[in-house]
């Protein structure tokens, strides 16, 4: 199980659930851990069972949904005998200081950091690698940039990495832009209503950002090769 953190005070949920789906398309097995500060996921995942804290699977993906901490997800799947371990990846979507600190046993493999340019994204991002670095204050912090849904100004990205200097972060040489146009934006709002993660009908660019940022991610699967997957799936 690799564990990976999508960090940053941003809307980012549409775009994890489509890099999920597509590490399941490329035959791995993931579990999205909602981490976000008004449990967002509650809001589009459909809840069958009528309870609080639920693990379900929408759309080929599993959900953990309604925990308040990794300790508590890790008990509730002990007692319904899902083991943790059988998950290829394990997306936490983190967005906030709180949160943060409630998943933060967790041991990550690799860091996102979801940027957008206004201000207020900056500066709760800010918060959130001050928080990193005073819970591990010897560890080396290693971000992968990811500017998303926004134009990206040579001002805010100095003004970004001028917030989090003082914290010795260090940054991958992997840099995304992922830009999203209305047609996803469309895509989007259709998938939560139909139930179905069709990556297909999102723009040309969109589906080429997902197979260059799942790439990397898995580490061991071309680019072309994922694009040749999606466009082979039905749904």
């Amino acid at each position: 199980m690799r564990a990976i953190g999508m960090y940053g005070y941003v809307d980012k949920y549409d775009f994890i659930m489509a890099v999920a789906k597509t590490i399941t398309i490329m035959g791995r097995s993931v579990l999205v851990v909602d981490a976000t500060m008004d449990d967002k996921y509650k809001y589009m995942i459909p809840n069958i069972s009528n309870e609080d804290k639920y693990v379900t699977q929408y759309g080929e993906v599993d959900f953990a949904v309604g925990f308040n901490s990794f300790e508590q997800l890790q008990q509730y799947m002990g007692e319904h005998n899902i083991d943790i371990e059988k998950y290829s990846f394990v997306l936490l979507d983190v967005e906030s200081v709180d949160k943060y600190n409630s998943f933060s046993s967790v041991s990550v493999d690799k860091s996102y950091l979801f940027i957008a340019s206004n201000l207020v994204s900056i500066n709760k991002n800010e918060e959130l690698v001050r928080a990193m670095r005073e819970k591990n204050q010897e560890a080396e912090l290693v971000f992968t940039k990811v500017f998303y849904r926004s134009y990206t100004t040579r001002a805010a990205t100095n003004y970004m990495e001028e917030k989090v200097a003082n914290y010795a972060v260090k940054w991958s040489d992997e840099v995304y832009d992922v830009s999203v146009d209305e047609q996803d934006i469309m895509v989007n709002v259709d998938s939560q209503y139909s139930g179905l993660i069709d990556l297909r009908k999102h723009t040309k660019q969109y589906i080429l950002y997902l197979c260059e940022f799942v790439s990397k991610l898995l580490g061991d699967e071309d680019e072309k090769n994922i694009l040749k997957e999606i466009k082979r799936r039905k749904n």
